[in-house]
């Protein structure tokens, strides 16, 4: 589906790479209870993973002083990407999956920077969307009706009005911390998905850090 028009993606992928790691973060980091509802109802480990992934790459972006080795963050959460294949391909799986692709391609746009992180993180977390609004009714959906959906609209001007809000951005701490605010208001996900567990998640476990902290 092109819900997005032609226009989106070639922009998206024109931000810088830091940009990009924030578009896509806040989105992972939006996604994180439909990531925390897996983890619980199957019994599975990697909430608190995702969760310190999540708090390393804020603070990176906090502190542009930083060394954080974000490799090695990124292969401390690697293990707990759930797999289809062992983990069955339920809907909740598939939803833990793509806040799972979202994060990752937050760090793969500092890591990698190939130029299409953020697009990545963009289909996961719609498609978690669009999945969510075709599990919810028994007709066909095309893609103008689709487009229509509230929950589908709702992210689509999520997403356009946080790239629109990163491509004349400056990079420094006060932008980090308004986005933060933005990824986790409500501590509800982008399919409606309440967070469980607020212990370690609100916005100061996020915004929190000391100039140069980030060695290791």
């Amino acid at each position: 589906m092109t819900l997005f028009g032609e226009k989106f993606y070639p922009t998206l992928n024109k931000l810088s790479p830091w940009r990009q790691s924030l578009f896509a973060l806040v989105l992972a980091h939006r996604q994180f209870p439909n990531f925390e509802l897996w983890v619980d109802t199957v019994k599975h480990k990697g909430k608190a993973e995702f969760n310190f992934a999540l708090k390393k790459l804020w603070e990176y972006h906090l502190d542009k002083f930083n060394h954080i080795d974000l490799e090695k963050v990124l292969d401390v959460f690697d293990p707990f990407v759930p797999d289809p294949d062992k983990d069955g391909d339920s809907l909740g799986t598939l939803f833990a999956l793509d806040a799972a692709a979202s994060l990752t391609a937050a760090f793969d746009a500092i890591i990698l920077h190939q130029g299409d992180e953020a697009e990545i993180a963009s289909r996961s977390s719609l498609a978690s969307v669009v999945r969510m609004v075709e599990n919810n009714t028994e007709e066909d959906l095309d893609e103008d009706a689709m487009r229509e959906q509230e929950l589908v609209d709702n992210e689509i001007n999520f997403q356009i009005d946080l790239m629109e809000m990163l491509r004349g951005a400056k990079r420094d701490p006060d932008l980090a911390k308004m986005l933060i605010k933005i990824a986790i208001k409500d501590h509800v996900s982008n399919i409606g998905i309440e967070q469980n567990d607020l212990h370690g998640c609100r916005y100061e476990d996020y915004a929190a850090h000391n100039s140069h902290a980030g060695k290791n």
